[in-house]
């Protein structure tokens, strides 16, 4: 995702549901990696 104020994009891991929907959204400072675990503990609650 763009951050306007680095002038550069930051990382993000967005999950968009069948119809379109966003369910997930989360963008992460430099150096900062996702942690899997709690995006597929999302994906899984989604069912």
């Amino acid at each position: 995702m763009w951050n306007e104020e680095r002038g550069a994009s930051n990382r993000a891991v967005i999950i968009i549901d069948k119809e379109g929907v966003v369910r997930f959204r989360e963008t992460y400072q430099p150096g900062i990696l996702p942690d899997p675990s709690v995006i597929m503990d999302f994906v899984e609650g989604l069912g």
